[in-house]
C-alpha cells in the first residue's frame, strides 16, 4: 500500500473515531457538545475566561460571606428582598453583594427557595428590586456566570455592563452536580 493511500485512511478513521464520540445539541436557543453523551458548554467556557480576562473592577464594591456586610446595606437589601416573595424569602443568607453606583447585584441562598441572584436599585425610598430582574435556579448544563449574566442583561440594559463582569457566582450554588 502507498504512503498517502495509509495516511490517508488513517486520518479518515481518526476523524470518524472522533466524529463518532461528539455531537451538536440545540438546547434553550444556544449550542451544546456533546462528549460520549455528556453537555459541554463550549461557548460558556469560552466567555467565562474571555470575562475573566478582560473586565475591570476597580469601581465595583464587592462583599463575600467572609468580608464583613456593612449592616445599613445589608439590612436594606434583606429588607427589600425579604418583602418580594414573603413567606419563604424571610430566611436569606447572603452569599455576595457588588454595587456601583445606584446599582446592588445580591447573591442570595434560601432556606426553601432556589438560590437567587437579584438586581437592586438605589432610590429615594432605600433599595428596590428592579424591574422583576431575577435569575434564580438551577443554570445546568450550562457554565453559570455567562448565563445568568447573559439573562439579567437581557432584563435590566440599564445597569452598567462592568457590574455584569465583576459577578462571578459562587461555586456550585447554581450547578448543583
Amino acid at each position: 500500500m502507498k504512503k498517502y493511500v495509509a495516511l490517508s485512511l488513517l486520518a479518515m478513521t481518526a476523524l470518524a473515531v472522533v466524529a463518532s464520540h461528539l455531537d451538536v445539541e440545540h438546547h434553550d436557543d444556544s449550542y451544546l457538545l456533546q462528549v460520549d453523551g455528556v453537555p459541554f458548554d463550549v461557548r460558556g467556557h469560552v466567555s467565562a475566561a474571555l470575562n475573566l480576562a478582560t473586565r475591570r473592577c476597580d469601581g465595583i464594591a464587592q462583599s463575600r460571606p467572609g468580608d464583613q456586610f456593612s449592616d445599613p446595606e445589608v439590612l436594606s437589601v434583606n429588607e427589600a428582598i425579604s418583602g418580594y416573595s414573603p413567606p419563604h424569602s424571610h430566611r436569606l443568607k447572603l452569599r455576595q453583594l457588588l454595587s456601583y453606583g445606584p446599582w446592588v447585584l445580591a447573591e442570595v441562598e434560601f432556606a426553601q427557595l432556589a438560590p437567587a441572584v437579584i438586581v437592586l436599585e438605589k432610590n429615594a425610598n432605600g433599595l428596590s428590586i428592579y424591574q422583576h430582574s431575577i435569575w434564580s435556579g438551577s443554570t445546568r448544563p450550562w457554565v453559570a456566570g455567562p448565563w445568568i449574566r447573559r439573562y439579567l442583561r437581557q432584563s435590566a440594559p440599564q445597569v452598567p455592563s462592568e457590574l455584569w463582569a465583576c459577578y462571578d457566582p459562587t461555586p456550585a450554588l447554581f450547578d448543583p452536580r
